[in-house]
């Protein structure tokens, strides 16, 4: 009996040190792939002078990263569940790190693009897998807390990403940036694979001559007593998969409508987010000062995010949610002018990042409750892997428009149109609390 309660133990005790400290460098890895995901657009600027390229090549250099990341939640991050975490995520992060410092060595856009994708690959499949292991490695009563953690590390590493550019393009160039980011990742290498063990519950699902010893000393780090034997796995829950989930008429309908709404918005949001630092430094200002307009708009995403959690609440989050992207769209639109001054453009930017960025906090919880409890883990997954490739065509878009002459505002307003279109019909969504 003692060594089927293991579990009950574990999430009804106060989290260890060691727990802790798990669940802070899995945030930390989250931040780092903030940071690696914006890298690329504070140096956008400096490359187009640089190599002579234009806004078409350059904005497939930007989705290139952002179509890896696709690739790689859809394709690598499943490979968790069937060979474990610690399996997974370490290559990934291996893989970041090496795309990372291929990106600090680009001699041109193909170059650079192919670093990106492979870096775009190893988030994809870090991100798919961090957010299960936040959970994992926590109690229940701090569980909820854990995983709102993890989802503010992206933004946070983005901004100190952003302050850090500030401080390192105008000394040392845009290659340091990538030298600096491959730095990160060698040192997070280092103490994921020495902190973060599989949790317990994946080493039971796939036992070998190891997997007593390895659980006896996870639950000693959690102060929690060791077992004598493995306790029996628990059956697998007869969960759909993503095509038995679009085999049912009424789930394929749910589904493509969930996947709509979030496609269309990310579309306007991965535009903005792309190409801010550029439409910046195009309206009269240094690279440092674009990224630090880059940082005002994650840090408004963070209050934002927050904000967004407290009201929704009072006045139902589909419609919170609705009023983000609305107003999200309006403040992408306006930042097309970007010919204010730099604290008036900051500003914006901070307004900006609170309306699109908390509005995406508020979209990943509409995606989950939009779903029936038995098809909430595989209709979620599919909706974002699928919707990340709206993400993928956003600044190749925008780039094109932008080669084709099309100016700031004009660009900024058409591509604010599919967050309209978005905020229109997540109101339509069902929401399930079971």
């Amino acid at each position: 009996m003692e060594n089927q309660g293991y579990r009950e133990r574990l999430l009804a005790a106060p989290m260890s040190r060691f727990q802790i400290m798990a669940v802070t460098l899995v945030i930390a890895l989250c931040a780092l792939d903030g940071f690696d995901v914006f890298a690329i657009t504070f140096v956008i600027p400096q490359l187009e002078k640089e190599w002579g390229v234009g806004k078409a090549e350059l904005g497939l250099v930007l989705s290139a990263g952002l179509f890896g990341m696709a690739a790689g939640s859809l394709l690598i991050a499943p490979l968790a569940d069937i060979w474990g975490r610690r399996r997974v995520l370490l290559p990934s992060l291996a893989l970041v790190t090496a795309g990372t410092a291929w990106s600090a060595a680009a001699s041109g856009p193909l170059d650079l693009g192919l670093s990106r994708l492979a870096t775009g690959i190893g988030i994809g499949a870090m991100i798919a897998i961090i957010n299960p292991l936040a959970a994992e490695y926590s109690n229940a009563r701090r569980r909820d807390l854990c995983v709102t953690l993890l989802n503010l590390g992206f933004p946070v590493g983005a901004i100190i990403g952003g302050m850090i550019a500030a401080w390192i393009l105008p000394q040392f160039g845009w290659r340091m940036l990538f030298v600096c980011a491959a730095g990160l990742g060698v040192v997070m290498i280092a103490l994921a694979a020495r902190w973060l063990p599989e949790p317990v519950a994946s080493l039971i699902a796939r036992p070998s001559p190891s997997t007593l010893d390895r659980v006896n000393l996870y639950l000693r780090l959690c102060n929690q007593p060791e077992l004598s034997a493995l306790p029996a796995a628990a059956a697998k829950k007869d969960r759909p998969s993503a095509l038995s989930l679009l085999a049912r008429r009424d789930m394929a309908v749910l589904t493509l409508r969930v996947m709509a709404v979030y496609f269309l918005y990310v579309v306007s949001l991965f535009y903005i987010q792309s190409w801010i630092p550029a439409m910046v430094v195009g309206a009269g200002f240094t690279p440092s000062q674009a990224a630090h307009v880059s940082v005002w708009m994650n840090g408004g995403g963070i209050a934002g995010g927050l904000l967004l959690g407290l009201v929704a609440s009072r006045i139902g989050l589909r419609q919170c949610v609705a009023l983000a992207f609305a107003a999200g769209a309006a403040t992408i639109a306006a930042f097309g002018l970007a010919t204010i001054g730099i604290v008036a453009l900051s500003a914006m930017a901070a307004l900006l990042g609170c309306f699109t960025i908390g509005g995406m906090a508020g979209l990943y919880a509409v995606v989950s409750r939009s779903f029936p409890a038995e098809a909430r883990a595989s209709g979620t997954g599919l909706v974002i892997g699928v919707g990340r490739l709206g993400s993928a065509i956003a600044p190749a878009t925008g780039g094109l428009l932008f080669s084709l002459g099309f100016g700031q505002l004009f660009v900024s307003a058409l591509m604010a149109i599919p967050a309209v279109i978005a905020a229109l019909l997540v109101l339509r969504l069902p929401l399930r609390w079971d």
